[in-house]
């Protein structure tokens, strides 16, 4: 399995571990997998009252890490299907998200700090409302609403919530056409230096943890990813079609990789590498310098849109301060589809996760979130499988 030098390891290691003396057994903490029954109870009781989208923080995985957190920026795409795109629009302009009362053509530039509602011709379709010929108005149904660089702090949520809001009442729907895309800033696996002279080991360190992030995302815990991406339906919008949009890794990662762009290209097919489930052939663009995770089916839960989000800032965590996470067994998309042992075994894949990711524990909160997003997914056939028909 890929991991990064000695030496690498070490520091990163140190920069979390080396400090969890001083949040010993915190109050409502969870050290998995010993804790993995009082995580169930947990989640048992929040399931007797009315679910609440959390208003705080979600990156509260590494509470001595919450400075550095607090700046990580993070991106959502959200396709829906059904409504008329310019309504959606006009709804969020009078709430003051975005700039425009009309919906907009693909990745038009967007007002800073604006959301928009864009055509997506995955998603989206046309009517006109007269004569083909003439230059008539037409209905957009179905598209996209996509953020602005986010942080986590309460006005983020409370923006997500409105938008998923807006999206509801103006009849959106989510199919399995629609996905649910999460952007993190590439810069929370950046190590911040205006030295020249360190700028190429500062690169190696980026790459390393970039492999360690692919490794992760689609080795180690691929397949319990999928099964958490696909909460919204319990069944993969990518299954009828090969996993299209959200490919899974087909081969072995390297151990060493000279550049981000060999690593990006080396997770989808040639030519294809932006719809790999992990996207990074995003980073080092002037305008979405972000690793991009395609995985989820679309969805218009706010809690399930928090609880994914939260697993993929689990992950972008230990790729940048848990470098012994990558040294678990993989389990590729399709390990425990059709497998009796894995229903006997319930949540164990998930504990794995969470033990391997946070080792020195994580919120009680978090974990429930985790768990709860986990069963209500389920888990999915791999590329093989969907070849012998299932």
């Amino acid at each position: 399995m890929p991991s990064a030098s000695g030496s690498e390891e070490a520091s990163d290691a140190s920069s979390s571990r080396g400090m969890a003396p001083a949040i010993a057994a915190p109050v409502g903490w969870a050290f998995l997998p010993d804790d993995a029954a009082t995580v169930t109870r947990r989640l048992e009781s929040d399931l007797q009252q009315a679910p609440q989208a959390s208003t705080g923080r979600v990156f509260d995985l590494w509470p001595l890490r919450s400075s550095e957190t607090a700046t990580w920026t993070f991106g959502l795409e959200f396709e829906f299907a059904c409504a008329d795109a310019g309504w959606v629009a006009a709804e969020l302009f009078t709430r003051g998200l975005v700039a425009s009362a009309e919906s907009v053509a693909y990745h038009t530039p967007r007002a800073a700090g604006m959301w928009s509602v864009e055509h997506d011709s995955s998603v989206t379709t046309v009517f006109h409302t007269g004569d083909a010929t003439e230059a008539t108005p037409s209905i957009a149904v179905g598209g996209e609403v996509v953020s602005p660089p986010l942080r986590d702090c309460p006005e983020t949520w409370a923006q997500v919530a409105a938008v998923l809001d807006v999206l509801r009442r103006c009849g959106a729907e989510v199919n399995g056409q629609t996905g649910f895309h999460v952007h993190f800033g590439a810069q929370a696996l950046r190590d911040a230096s205006d030295d020249p002279a360190s700028a190429h080991q500062a690169l190696q360190r980026f790459v390393r943890r970039l492999t360690r992030l692919a490794v992760l995302a689609n080795a180690c815990f691929e397949d319990v990813l999928f099964r958490m991406a696909s909460a919204e339906g319990g069944r993969h919008r990518g299954r009828p079609f090969f996993y299209r949009h959200s490919r899974p890794l087909e081969q072995a990662l390297g151990r060493d990789y000279e550049s981000v762009d060999a690593l990006a290209q080396s997770l989808g097919k040639p030519g294809a590498a932006r719809r790999a489930a992990l996207n990074l052939t995003n980073i080092g663009s002037a305008d979405k310098d972000t690793v991009e995770f395609r995985q989820s089916n679309g969805t218009l839960d706010p809690h399930i849109v928090q609880a994914f989000v939260r697993v993929c800032a689990l992950l972008v965590g230990a790729a940048r301060w848990v470098p012994e996470a990558v040294r678990v067994d993989p389990q590729p998309l399709g390990t425990h589809h059709g497998d009796a042992e894995a229903v006997l075994t319930g949540d164990k894949a998930l504990w794995r996760m969470l033990a391997a990711a946070c080792p020195d524990g994580l919120p009680m909160d978090a974990a429930s979130s985790l768990l709860w997003l986990f069963r209500r997914g389920s888990w999915q056939p791999g590329l093989a499988d969907l070849a012998r028909g299932w």
